[in-house]
């Protein structure tokens, strides 16, 4: 980026050119509005009528607008020969949004990793193992590929296994990881789990030194409350970074502070139920407009997840942190407030769990069925006080071996989307589609 190697750099320098070339290359976002609007057949026709100067007049982009649409109306027509790769999302909340890359925006997440203060923990020294295994899953999502590019910009020598396939199943990855000793792995949580639990049970001699030399767990794709992110470090003996983004475009940086930062690439808005703006703070419903990417812009686009933004006074100079809730339809009214998939896991895995689980909410009782990752009893009885307590409902507690909710030797056909369940007379949660 810059003709030498950017980790050389002190932080906070690193820190000041990264915000030096967002400024540089951002767009306002009436900026971004018109230059959809003015390139792209999709916003022609979503913005016929509105004022592009008046960005919060703009209708929110939702999901259901781009069901049908060709994924070529949202390509910019001044790109249609600089892109060179396309992706989707899984398209658990609906269809799935398309979104094309240019080279140079394929790279902007090396580009923003550079900066994150984490990865300076898993810069090879010399004599160590550069050695990285990514596990994240390849296919209509860029996540493997960019979480590959950005370990290999670090330094990395990259396996990219790509999970989920006949190819990679989980037992041939587990000699992989074992055959290999990687210093980092980057996966979604419940894989990685996986593929440690063959490891030790298939290769025990090698499963300590395995053990002892990963530094770094580099996770993303799916919700990982932070209680579960320190239970997974502390058992591992490792730093597990858990990073919020989307195939889409939107990237945060996870910092030693604790907080997920919203980079100024993005302009964030917080949205209530009925679609009413909150503001950029608070909880709501997430959107989001890219000011840098203008090859298949997306502007005031409801990532749809619900989340709370708050200031920071980040030591390194963030001033906006994320925590993402999960899927704003999964959300459940329990005791008078409406309860998310973050808050029940925060619940959960204070008590020393850390693997799969899942939950069913019925008229009179929660009836929640959790995996116990270690060799330690579940403490069932803490658990259902600690829910009744927090959400106010009888909780019915079972306790299962790790396997039992997640097939661990089997390749994952789908995202464990559904994790909370509500099937009482009054529900009115949204179930999203598996993929």
């Amino acid at each position: 980026m810059f003709g030498i190697d950017p980790y050389s750099l002190p932080l906070k320098l690193r820190l000041k050119l990264l915000g030096a070339a967002i400024r540089r290359r951002s767009m306002t976002p009436s900026g971004m509005a018109e230059h959809a609007r003015r390139h792209t057949a999709f916003y022609r026709r979503f913005y016929e009528g509105h004022d592009t100067g008046d960005f919060e007049s703009l209708p929110v982009l939702e999901k259901r607008h781009v069901k049908d649409v060709s994924p070529y109306d949202l390509l910019a027509e001044p790109y249609r020969d600089k892109v060179v790769l396309y992706g989707e999302t899984t398209g658990s909340t609906g269809s799935p949004t398309p979104a094309f890359y240019t080279r140079e925006e394929f790279r902007s997440a090396r580009v923003m990793a550079f900066a994150a203060p984490h990865l300076d923990a898993f810069r090879p020294r010399r004599g160590e193992s550069r050695t990285c295994l990514n596990g994240l899953a390849f296919g209509f999502t860029i996540a493997g590929m960019s979480f590959g590019d950005v370990l290999e910009a670090a330094g990395g020598l990259v396996a990219n296994v790509g999970s989920r396939s006949t190819l990679a199943t989980p037992p041939r990855i587990a000699r992989a990881i074992a055959r290999l000793e990687p210093a980092a792995v980057a996966a979604a949580p419940i894989d990685f789990l996986s593929w440690m639990r063959i490891v030790r049970e298939d290769y025990p001699d090698r499963y300590p030194q395995v053990v002892a030399g990963m530094k770094l767990l580099l996770s993303t794709a799916e919700l990982c409350a932070d209680s579960r992110t320190r239970r997974i470090s502390e058992h591992f003996g490792l730093s597990h970074i858990d990073v919020y983004a989307c195939v889409e475009g939107f990237f945060t940086l996870p910092c030693t502070c604790g907080s997920k930062h919203i980079l100024p690439a993005y302009h964030v808005e917080l949205f209530d139920e009925d679609l009413k703006l909150i503001g950029r703070t608070g909880t709501g419903r997430l959107a989001f407009t890219n000011l840098v990417k203008k090859s298949s812009p997306l502007v005031r686009y409801l990532l749809d997840d619900w989340a709370t933004i708050r200031e920071c006074d980040c030591p390194l100079g963030f001033r906006l942190a994320v925590v993402p809730h999960g899927r704003y339809e999964l959300n459940v009214p329990l005791s008078g407030q409406i309860a998310n998939v973050e808050q029940i896991e925060e619940c959960l895995f204070r008590f020393g769990l850390f693997g799969d689980y899942r939950i069913e909410i019925h008229d009179d009782r929660m009836e929640l069925t959790v995996e116990q990752y270690t060799d330690e009893p579940v403490p069932a009885q803490a658990i259902s006080a600690g829910f009744a307590e927090r959400f106010g409902m009888v909780t019915k507690v079972a306790g299962v071996p790790f396997g039992t909710i997640t097939a661990y030797r089997e390749p994952r056909g789908r995202k464990p989307i559904l994790k909370v369940r509500d099937r009482r007379s009054t529900a009115r949660q949204e179930v999203p589609e598996f993929l």
